[in-house]
């Protein structure tokens, strides 16, 4: 038994919106990727500049308890480098999930779309064919009147 056409329609509808949505996160995921990226540049330039301006305060000379947090906070720093590092790769790993999905999403809605138009050409040539059988019915009814009378 064959799938109507209007069923593949439906299924056809259905995998249209799971793509639409997979494009959705997918987009969203890319921004939060962007967002941790652009962070992690902010805090590594913030880094080299604090570096840059304890090596400017070094030449002037620097009491040991200046030197000392100076160091304190450029291993803070640090941290929060790795920390966005670690971040930045999960946006990335699941950057390239979402972009998975919306290509397996893209490939089934291309499937049900194929699938929909040739159960709709299907159809048309069901309908084709009864219209031609109709059509010759009637011609041989009407050869078969003068024919006969």
């Amino acid at each position: 038994m064959a799938i109507s056409s209007s069923r593949f329609d439906t299924l056809t509808q259905l995998s249209e919106r799971r793509r639409d949505g997979a494009a959705r996160q997918l987009t969203s995921q890319r921004q939060r990727q962007e967002t941790a990226a652009q962070q992690l540049v902010t805090l590594e330039q913030y880094r080299l500049d604090y570096c840059q301006q304890m090596q400017a305060r070094l030449t002037q000379g620097l009491d040991p308890a200046s030197w000392h947090n100076y160091q304190a906070f450029i291993a803070s720093l640090d941290k929060a480098i790795a920390q966005c590092r670690a971040r930045v790769a999960q946006e990335q790993t699941q950057t390239h999930h979402q972009h998975q999905r919306l290509v397996k999403e893209q490939q089934t809605h291309a499937a049900w779309q194929g699938l929909a138009d040739r159960a709709s050409l299907s159809a048309a040539l069901q309908t084709r064919t009864a219209e031609q059988r109709q059509s010759d019915e009637q011609a041989t009814q009407a050869w078969l009147r003068r024919a006969n009378g």
